[in-house]
């Protein structure tokens, strides 16, 4: 079973639709560590939002997500904010770099 999962995709146009496609890891039973870097994908509020999704991944301890160069805005961040009342998550780094807040 999946333990630890690292994707640097930094640079792909993954935009909103990649973005809800990868929030379905929340589904992953057994992941515990994930690092997801989607700097300069033109993911916007929704994308962030999907994501925001990934605190419900019931075996996650540590999350690291670069989500730096995308126009998220305010809500975006914000949806992002409640993945660190994920019940397990003990270590959350979010790059949030030149995201339009």
């Amino acid at each position: 079973l999946l333990r630890t999962l690292t994707l640097n995709l930094a640079g792909n146009t993954v935009g909103d639709s990649g973005a809800e496609a990868l929030a379905a890891l929340k589904d992953a039973i057994s992941l515990e560590t994930l690092s997801l870097d989607l700097s300069w994908n033109a993911v916007k509020c929704s994308g962030a939002q999907a994501l925001a999704a990934l605190k419900d991944c019931p075996a996650l301890h540590t999350l690291t997500l670069n989500l730096g160069r995308n126009s998220l805005g305010d809500s975006g961040v914000q949806a992002l904010s409640a993945v660190g009342a994920a019940p397990l998550l003990r270590t959350l780094t979010l790059e949030l770099w030149e995201t339009s807040v």
